[in-house]
């Protein structure tokens, strides 16, 4: 059997099942078995698809036999996440409120991935209703982190994660409205992304009005986001807001001679451990080396702004599910359940002067953009915590009035057209992945791609020690 496997880079395995040099079905195979192995272990799939994932791995091989042109993601491994819609598997959202959910047609992404010739090997987990920067649900449980399975890897998205950096996936898709793609790829060491509203579709969502919400993609590298990012792109007639300029040509290659990055720390009002904000100047500085032009900044930003995207969060989750928690009562998570109930409470004249102080915020950055190509920060305050707490630890005020958040992602969420990217850089002194985040202006993707691109290099991927597949030759770097 071939070394080439879900552990892989993109490319590698797509160019050998369309060359014929792998056959699909053994990459199927190989993922499957892993994901098994991982499951019992870090809970990171709510539903493994494997007789399904086995017969579009023959179908595809059969195809090449007959010489026909596969796509561009042919054999390639693919998880999605419990909340988007896969045809036939579960859509249960973490939650006892729709366990009996099956869909009954593809999510838009998923038709793109299927349209590239992508293996879906299943649905991975999340936290109910994808609420919580943590990865726990009622109906599936608690799902760790690779690197210390006492630990989170971050919420929502916190399957898709798992499964792309241990090996069980080369891709994963996650969502992201505030930060739930980002948050899982700082704790466990991974690329990804929230890219620029519009860019993929919201079909299968709730509302593409409420404009916090993205779909989004997680890899080992930047090579492997550059891939296939471009291939789940584009505009469709059922979400309008998907008629934006084209992706940009992304090229990792760029470089960042003359770049002018703006660097903050702590946004202007996050606690940020010593360690974090020690590493994004390590990041910073390397930057400057390649050619960069480097400038600290004080925002200006207060925690006003992230406390106004909980109260439009709060806001979101009872609208949208509040109902069908309530008819499930004690099944539901008793936190959830107190956040809808929070949500209940805001009156619509208080949501609607939230709009106000997201024009503050744009006001800052969009001055910043004109001066800067991009927003350097922290991804987190800090490294993955212990998998048993919780958000509500995370909204208080420390002595000197800072945040003392958890995650520095969401208020990004507020600029939906601006793409924002979370990229490895090195460990901690507990061995804890660290994230750097990237922001950029209005649709420009390809600027995030040349900043982490060159951050990967002074950082590039690192197995889990524990889950390093044997096919990799043992190396630390991804498909090496």
């Amino acid at each position: 059997m071939s070394e080439i496997g879900p552990w892989s880079p993109v490319s590698t395995i797509a160019a050998a099942v369309r060359n014929g040099e792998a056959r699909a079905i053994d990459i199927a195979e190989a993922a499957i078995a892993r994901s098994i192995e991982v499951q019992a272990e870090l809970n990171c799939f709510a539903q493994i698809d494997a007789e399904g994932m086995r017969a579009a791995a023959r179908h595809i091989d059969r195809r090449r036999a007959t010489g026909e042109r596969l796509g561009a993601l042919a054999g390639v491994p693919v998880a999605i996440k419990d909340c988007t819609p896969v045809k036939g598997l579960g859509n249960r959202f973490g939650s006892y409120a729709f366990a009996e959910n099956i869909a009954r047609s593809d999510a838009v992404v998923v038709q793109r991935f299927r349209h590239a010739d992508a293996l879906i090997l299943g649905k991975t987990t999340l936290s109910e209703c994808a609420s919580s920067s943590f990865c726990d649900s009622p109906l599936h449980g608690v799902t760790r982190n690779p690197w210390n399975d006492e630990r989170t890897p971050g919420g929502s998205s916190g399957g898709s994660a798992v499964a792309v950096a241990t090996g069980c996936v080369a891709v994963a898709e996650g969502t992201d409205m505030g930060g739930s793609v980002r948050i899982p790829a700082a704790c466990t060491g991974l690329v990804g992304i929230k890219p620029a509203a519009g860019r993929i579709p919201l079909d299968d969502q709730p509302s593409f009005v409420d404009d916090i919400q993205h779909h989004g993609l997680l890899t080992r590298t930047v090579a492997d986001l550059t891939y296939s990012l471009p291939l789940v792109c584009g505009s469709t007639p059922s979400d309008p807001r998907t008629f934006i300029p084209d992706l940009p040509s992304l090229d990792p290659g760029a470089g960042v001679k003359g770049l002018r990055i703006a660097v903050s720390d702590d946004l202007g009002f996050f606690a940020v451990q010593p360690e974090v904000r020690s590493r994004l100047s390590e990041v910073a500085a390397s930057l400057e080396r390649a050619g960069a032009v480097v400038s600290y900044l004080n925002l200006g930003w207060t925690r006003a702004i992230a406390d106004g995207w909980v109260r439009h969060w709060h806001v979101y989750l009872a609208a949208f599910i509040g109902d069908a928690l309530d008819k499930i009562g004690p099944l539901a998570d008793p936190r959830l359940s107190a956040v809808i109930a929070r949500g209940r409470t805001y009156d619509a004249v208080s949501i609607k002067e939230l709009d106000v102080l997201r024009k503050q915020q744009w006001d800052v950055l969009s001055e910043l953009f004109r001066n800067y190509d991009v927003l350097l920060s922290p991804t987190m305050t800090r490294p993955a915590v212990c998998a048993d707490e919780d958000d509500a630890r995370y909204h208080l005020v420390t002595p000197d009035g800072r945040k003392h958040g958890l995650d520095m992602t969401s208020i990004f969420n507020w600029v939906p057209w601006c793409p924002a990217l979370s990229v490895p850089a090195g460990l901690s002194a507990d061995d804890l992945p660290i994230g750097v985040h990237i922001a950029t202006p209005t649709q420009r993707e390809d600027l995030a791609i040349r900043v982490a691109a060159a951050i990967e290099v002074d950082y590039p991927y690192r197995w889990p020690p524990r889950w390093q597949p044997a096919a990799t030759g043992r190396t630390t770097e991804a498909g090496a």
